[in-house]
């Protein structure tokens, strides 16, 4: 058994500190921090460095190699501040009385052994518990499980794909699983790990969206509601939404809920979970958030996708953690199952690590990094990897500047409305639900590019004390709102605030049954004339004061109701006008601009810049009086902007590479050089810094605002001001 001391943990964490984001002094310096000294568990879960120990492949599975004693020498070498055990996956990892499955080659109890070597090296600990994630095989002969999955109305037992090892049948939760699952998470709490990480609780996986018509749920729905389960293919949107609340509310809300109350009762530790899903259709368990402490969003395909969800995430309040390094899939184009995914015990990623790991950074999100089976077969240590010396760069700097970033916060001006029940429930001709996401991302990445600070927030959580943080909120294609969602718009811009929406915000109602008009047309000052948008090809938006822009070319057909057009859409080919594009209007103390159609969206696909400085030109008179800071705009280059009462951080992401159009590939990043930043100060400057170059930096200032010129950002770079 490895014997970890605190000497030994300072000589391994001084070894070969990379010298790309900290070196010489510095970094000696850094490692005099352990652990055990990064202050209270609420500081640590808000900004921790974490390595994930995955069960779902090797070293856990099929295969049982897992060694306690490697893989705390791994997380050391990371530099990691805590590690993650998986209690189960398809197997249980320990020797559990549950009755959930043991892993046949288990031997001993690997994660009581790796507990007290954590402890003795001052790593915090964390366990993943899966609530209902498959596990039961297929091919087993377990007699349980054909009581425990989930099943059509016919019968026939639901099976989903994972990984690609087998395939497994979807459990329920109305069913033994239940029980299962809680004695399982109260023998993990007697463990004494710092934190809990549920994964789930999930009705199904492949199948989450399907009716479930098991014995167990047949008598629990037909005890409530006195009817059986419908036929979910010929029922009635009201049926439907019974059915669909029932199972969100009475059973998976229900049983996280109550597994959270036993939690407190026995020990209470805080409890975070996988809520990856929150914009993923209809998801049961995406209504889970107030239950817990906080929550995961796993991976993105773009750092600003990234940014923009973990920004999504704080908007909640919550604690945040994202994967660092995703799950490093190929694009597996050529694979016809493709449940098969990849090669998880190799170190693959390259400098778009680095990136991946400055967007959390620059989030304020806490990193786990996926993980240990990257590096527990490889003949060298991590740090003899690229992967390796990255995930220590990351997490050296953050080290480093703990204390500074731990006390940030973002300071949005805008607050953009994701709308989960757009996702969930709006069925338009026209509407492509799987672009949906363009419109928001689309308005996040333009009010990005104007140096306008942004936060986006969901639908469901809105409140009036939410929607005062924001001096505008913007509808990006916001379909489906409630009335008393429209009721709290109102009022917003009633009392002096500025709201911007477009396309078919407001259309529906919050389960997607549309209008006669739009719940918010007053505000709008128009009114749709149909209530489908009209697409065509070769459509100009004429601003009336200057030359045609590209318009987009799915519009809706608008008259004006007391609000003034600013721009009106053009149909070049046939030569004539086709009504209002871009409507103004005074409403109450406030102001509404509405734009007949996803101008965000083009934005997002074609980084065009009329369409940019057009909106621009909408947007930024409404808000230049609080813009904190400006940059040039680059494509590639994301600025994030974060403070506390002492010190002001803008981030700078440069996502400036050759990356291959295949998804997933491998980039090589390039540098940018002479970046100018202008910052207004709300107070005297003390110094000026930029983080990762470690140096302090010339700046110039003229009245409230600061210039600094920085000289190169390869990756990443931070602006850091220190107020006097």
């Amino acid at each position: 058994m490895l014997d970890v001391t605190r000497r030994a943990i300072l000589k391994m964490t001084a070894l070969a500190l990379p010298a790309s984001w900290i070196s010489g002094t510095d970094a000696l310096a850094a490692t005099k921090e352990t652990a055990a000294q990064s202050g209270s568990l609420a500081e640590w879960l808000r900004f921790n460095r974490t390595l994930i120990a995955e069960g779902f492949n090797p070293p856990f599975y099929p295969s049982l190699d897992y060694e306690p004693s490697k893989a705390v020498h791994i997380a050391l070498d990371l530099n990691c501040d805590s590690m993650r055990y998986p209690a189960a996956s398809y197997y249980a990892l320990f020797p559990t009385k549950s009755g959930y499955p043991v892993h046949p080659e288990l031997r001993g109890d690997p994660m009581q052994e790796t507990l007290k070597l954590l402890r003795q090296a001052g790593l915090r600990t964390v366990a993943y518990v899966p609530l209902n994630h498959p596990f039961m095989s297929i091919e087993s002969k377990d007699p349980r499980y054909a009581d425990w999955c989930k099943r059509f109305i016919d019968g026939s037992p639901m099976i989903t794909s994972h990984y690609g090892f087998q395939r497994y049948y979807e459990g329920c939760l109305n069913s033994p699983i239940h029980e299962v699952a809680t004695k399982l998470t109260l023998e993990v709490l007697d463990y004494g790990f710092d934190v809990l990480y549920f994964d789930g609780p999930y009705q199904g996986m492949n199948h989450a969206a399907d009716f479930c018509h098991c014995k167990h749920c047949q008598a629990a729905y037909s005890n409530q509601f006195g009817k059986p389960i419908p036929d979910q293919r010929t029922c009635s949107l009201s049926e439907y939404l019974q059915y669909h609340k029932w199972m969100r509310d009475d059973v998976v809300l229900a049983f996280f809920r109550g597994l959270r109350q036993k939690i407190r009762e026995k020990r209470d530790i805080p409890v975070l979970f996988n809520d990856t899903s929150l914009l993923s259709r209809r998801e049961w368990r995406a209504r889970g958030i107030p239950i817990t402490d906080g929550f995961m969003f796993e991976a993105a395909e773009t750092p600003e996708e990234k940014l923009f969800n973990l920004q999504l995430g704080r908007s909640t309040g919550k604690i945040i953690w994202t994967y660092m390094g995703s799950h490093t899939e190929y694009n597996r184009e050529h694979l016809k199952n493709k449940a098969v995914r990849g090669w998880f015990s190799y170190p693959l990623e390259e400098q778009e690590m680095l990136i991946d790991g400055a967007t959390a950074t620059a989030a304020g999100a806490g990193c786990v990094y996926w993980g240990l089976s990257r590096f527990f077969y490889q003949p060298d240590s991590p740090l003899h990897y690229d992967s390796g010396r990255y995930v220590k760069e990351i997490f050296t700097f953050q080290q480093k500047h703990a204390q500074v970033l731990r006390g940030l916060n973002s300071r949005p001006q805008v607050g953009i409305l994701v709308s989960s029940q757009t996702i969930d429930w709006y069925n338009g001709s026209k509407f492509v639900r799987s672009a949906y996401a363009n419109y928001y991302h689309g308005a996040f990445d333009l009010l990005k590019s104007l140096s306008i600070e942004s936060e986006p927030f969901l639908d469901w959580r809105m409140r009036p004390e939410l929607l005062a943080r924001y001096s505008m909120i913007y509808l990006p294609n916001a379909a489906c709102l409630s009335d008393e969602q429209c009721v709290l718009l109102r009022r917003y811009v009633e009392s002096g605030g500025i709201l911007v929406a477009t396309h078919l915000s407001s259309i529906a109602d919050e389960h997607g049954r549309v209008r006669d008009q739009f719940g918010l047309g007053d505000v709008f000052g128009a009114s749709f004339l149909q209530a489908e948008p009209f697409e065509y090809p070769d459509l100009y938006l004429n601003p009336l004061d200057g030359p045609l822009i590209p318009q987009d070319p799915q519009v809706m057909l608008i008259k004006t109701d007391g609000g003034n057009v600013r721009a009106i859409t053009h149909d070049r080919g046939n030569r004539r006008d086709l009504g209002p594009a871009v409507v103004t209007n005074r409403f109450g103390k406030g102001y509404c601009i509405y734009i007949a159609s996803g101008l965000e969206a083009v934005f997002e696909e074609t980084r065009m810049v009329s369409v940019r400085e057009y909106l621009a030109s909408l947007l930024l008179p409404r808000l230049e009086a609080g813009r904190t800071y400006h940059l040039e705009y680059i494509s590639g280059v994301t600025p994030h902007y974060m403070a506390s009462e002492k010190h002001i951080v803008l981030h700078l992401l440069a996502d400036v590479g050759d990356e291959n159009l295949h998804p997933r590939s491998r980039e090589r990043l390039f540098p940018i050089q002479n970046i100018k930043v202008r910052l207004r100060m709300p107070g005297r400057v003390k110094t000026v810094t930029l983080m990762r170059a470690g140096a302090e930096a010339p700046f110039q200032q003229d009245g409230e605002w600061i210039t600094v010129q920085v000289p190169r950002i390869w990756v990443y770079e931070a602006v850091q001001v220190d107020l006097a």
